[in-house]
């Protein structure tokens, strides 16, 4: 995607009101942390962070972002820690 382009989303991101701006977290963030690059820059962050690390992270993420649901944040969390916790083929 050229910079040029992303450049005017995120100007057009900015204009939108709260309650627009919380919409579109709800409906598009899940699909842009769910990608390959997403998924493999949380699983790095994620790789250093101990269990009880991990534990205050979900709890910081449930409570941080309230509007976003329960469902969303467990999908991507899921996802990154199996991404972690699975052992990796060479």
């Amino acid at each position: 995607m050229a910079e040029a382009k992303v450049q005017r989303l995120a100007d057009e991101i900015r204009r939108l009101t709260e309650a627009e701006r919380q919409e579109l977290v709800a409906e598009v963030l899940p699909l842009l942390l769910l990608t390959r690059g997403s998924i493999q820059a949380v699983t790095r962050a994620l790789d250093a962070l101990s269990t009880e690390e991990l534990d205050a992270l979900v709890e910081h993420a449930r409570t941080r972002n309230s509007a976003v649901p329960d469902t969303t944040i467990a999908t991507v969390l899921h996802d990154a820690l199996h991404a972690v916790r699975t052992p990796r083929c060479a």
